[in-house]
C-alpha cells in the first residue's frame, strides 16, 4: 500500500477507531501526550489536525506504528500526489525524516 494523505475527519474517525479498541479514554491520552483533553475532542471530530510529531507520539501511546492512522482508507477520496508535494514543501528537515519513516514502514 502506498502513502495516503487523508483529512482531518478521516484521521480523527482512525485514531477514535485505535483509541477506543486499546481501551483509552481521551484524558488518559491527553496526559500521556501532555495536550489538552480538549485538544484530542476536536482533533477526534475533525477540527484539528496535528503535527507530526504529536501524531507520532499518540501512535507511541496507542502502542502502535503511526502507519495505522492511514491503513484502510478510501484512496478514492484522496488527492495524493499533488497533494503530498504540497506538503512536503512546508515540512521541516526532522519532519521530512519522520514522514520518510511512515512512508518506509507502510511499503
Amino acid at each position: 500500500m502506498g502513502l495516503v494523505m487523508i483529512d482531518k475527519k478521516q484521521l480523527g474517525q482512525k485514531i477514535k477507531e485505535i483509541r477506543k479498541r486499546k481501551k483509552v479514554t481521551q484524558e488518559k491520552l491527553a496526559e500521556v501526550i501532555d495536550v489538552d483533553f480538549g485538544y484530542i475532542s476536536k482533533l477526534e471530530v475533525g477540527q484539528n489536525y496535528p503535527s507530526i510529531q504529536t501524531l507520532d507520539k499518540i501512535a507511541d501511546a496507542l502502542g502502535v506504528n503511526i502507519s495505522e492512522f492511514f491503513i484502510n482508507i478510501n484512496e478514492s477520496e484522496i488527492d495524493s500526489e499533488k497533494e503530498i508535494l504540497n506538503i512536503l514543501k512546508t515540512l521541516s528537515d526532522k519532519e521530512k525524516h519522520l514522514l520518510y519513516k511512515i512512508a518506509k514502514s507502510i511499503y
